[in-house]
């Protein structure tokens, strides 16, 4: 329970007279009103010496942040300008200068900051961003906190941890809102510097206004932009001809760059067992993953012979929206920005949106690559789960289920349908889990605080029999030691998790990453279509045992099935974890 300490401590933090404890039964205020609005910093999460914090952001119900004329503390040590703290627009800042600390082991009383504002306002809302300059020092950051407005409590509770920040791209504040209000929150949002450049929808009926009504989000430059995880790309390049412009073409790498030179004549290629000639394709979206009235893709590529991107003209059309299906065929596939996406509205017992690609002449295929909606993890539910396609009229023999988007840019997240393959294994028997993502979330290590570890990872099916996986299967953010500057051909990669040698003491088969501020160390392990597993095995790391993992939880398609403790390896002997999941 938090305790008071409105007036019981004098500005050399002594206290003068003893402290009360508040009721249980506290509620935050509606738009509460004042001037005078002070912070007591009750303790830090784990640092015995400091406490600190990385910005405080306060919104009147103008919807504007106030205006600070004053600020003051009663800790004597002091790390850092008080006053950047409420005037610093870069919140994810990991500069200790930007940031303030003070010591509080020598002091009776809690640490406090009172700011003054410029007039009496009503509060809407409070964000507090914890000390984040290092995993390590994060310890440092807030755990209890009390708010005061004029001496009256508006606030009481527990602050997050910087480290403990998951949310894919960017770490986030603890909000406190002090009203419901959607007028003032919608103002609010306005001067959010959290959301200006990023999604912003208010309700279901504004997703569809979303994809054109907002522009194109711009990285703050105070974030860096997160490593990329590995995961073998599909795509190479990309032709593509406007349906309003059929003489221009275009042509694409990966990165959505404009490359000339690779060309491939499939004008004379023959159809063998393998493909399909395909003059007009037609895709039939029959069903999202649960968004209420819209539904939509990031991208999509065909498959020539061999697997090679098909890279001729095309002329890309659909029954509603066609001005922006050509987006599909830009190659900005690894995005979050929805003008690289096509998004349409979409109700369940209605005619399915229809997308058609016609090609010059009759094209051998051999498949189709799809990357889903991902604008966010929630607009990833208005992503495709069944499509229908149809060969010059002709409907291909199944309904083809697509994985639904992370919502993030961790991995390549797409999904190759290979016409001749595409066969989904019958549903077990057996009750059993079943998915397409298994992500493995990597909490915390037996005592190293900068790198984390494993030996490797197997998963078994129904059958209890070893999933055969192979390198586009497996991927990790961080990918591995590789991303650090001045590391280049570190062997201990991500694909080492699925080699099969997993009982080892040689360094070269194991795989090792940074552990990075703000940020999970995760493991996906991913599928084309649902695939029931009972059972996976951590081997822990063993070079250095130290960096092995202790906590982890498992994920299958965002449900949390497992989580727990991994036992720690010896430098002679791997420990591993068997994770039942039909229990």
């Amino acid at each position: 329970m938090a305790k008071c300490f409105s007036n019981t401590c004098t500005d050399d933090g002594i206290c003068s007279s003893p402290c009360n404890s508040f009721s249980e039964e506290f509620e935050i205020p509606e738009l509460p009103k004042g001037k005078r609005i002070k912070f007591i910093l009750l303790n830090s999460w784990d640092d015995p010496h400091y406490i600190g914090l990385n910005t405080i952001e306060i919104f009147s119900s103008s919807g504007k942040r106030s205006k600070i004329i004053d600020a003051e503390t009663n800790a004597r040590e002091t790390v850092g300008d008080l006053y950047s703290i409420f005037y610093s627009d870069q919140a994810t800042s990991s500069d200790r200068q930007q940031l303030w600390s003070a010591r509080y082991d020598k002091m009776s009383c809690p640490v406090y900051i009172t700011a003054v504002l410029e007039h009496d306002e009503h509060i809407a809302m409070v964000r507090i961003w914890n000390y984040d300059t290092t995993r390590v020092h994060a310890l440092r950051g807030v755990h209890d906190l009390v708010i005061l407005l004029d001496d009256i409590m508006i606030f009481q509770g527990e602050i997050s941890c910087a480290f403990t920040a998951d949310n894919e791209l960017k770490p986030l504040g603890d909000t406190i809102l002090f009203t419901t209000d959607e007028k003032i929150l919608e103002k609010i949002a306005e001067n959010d510097i959290c959301l200006i450049d990023d999604e912003v929808i208010a309700s279901s009926l504004n997703m569809l206004n979303a994809d054109t009504d907002f522009k194109a989000s711009v990285p703050r430059q105070s974030t860096p932009s997160p490593p990329s995880s590995h995961r073998p790309l599909t795509g190479v390049s990309l032709k593509l001809s406007s349906p309003n412009k059929t003489s221009e073409t275009f042509t694409y790498d990966n990165n959505g760059k404009l490359d000339e030179k690779w060309t491939l004549d499939t004008s004379c290629a023959e159809s063998t067992a393998n493909d399909i000639k395909v003059k007009v394709l037609h895709l039939e979206l029959l069903e999202n993953w649960g968004a209420p009235d819209c539904i939509g893709l990031t991208g999509i590529q065909f498959l020539s012979r061999n697997g090679v991107p098909l890279n001729c003209k095309c002329c890309i059309t659909a029954s509603i929206r066609s001005d922006i299906v050509p987006r599909l065929l830009n190659g900005q596939t690894l995005t979050r920005n929805r003008e690289d996406m096509w998004l349409v509205p979409y109700s369940a017992g209605t005619s399915p949106p229809r997308i058609t690609i016609s090609f010059p002449t009759a094209t051998p295929l051999i498949g189709v690559c799809f990357w889903n909606y991902n604008a966010s993890l929630e607009m990833s539910y208005a992503g495709v789960r069944k499509i229908q396609l149809y060969f010059d009229a002709k409907p291909y023999a199944q309904i083809i289920e697509l994985r639904k988007a992370p919502g993030f840019v961790f991995f390549d997240f797409v999904q190759d349908i290979f016409f001749n393959q595409y066969l989904p294994p019958p549903l077990p028997e057996i009750p059993v889990i079943s998915g397409f993502i298994y992500q493995v979330r990597l909490l915390s290590t037996w005592g190293d605080e900068f790198y984390i570890g494993l030996n490797g990872i197997e998963l078994y099916d129904e059958n209890d029999e070893l999933v055969e996986l192979q390198p586009q299967n497996i991927a990790a953010f961080p990918e591995s030691v590789n991303i650090l500057p001045g590391v280049n051909g570190d062997p201990r990669t991500c694909e080492n998790l699925i080699n099969g040698i997993n009982e080892t003491t040689c360094a070269s088969h194991m795989w090792l990453t940074p552990i990075l501020p703000n940020r999970c160390v995760r493991v996906f392990i991913v599928f084309d279509y649902p695939m029931a597993i009972i059972k996976i095995i951590l081997y822990n790391y063993t070079k250095t045992p130290e960096r092995g993992v202790r906590h982890v939880s498992v994920s299958v398609d965002d449900l949390i099935v497992f989580s727990g403790e991994v036992p720690a390896s010896t430098t002679k002997t791997t420990a591993k974890l068997p994770i039942m999941l039909n229990e």
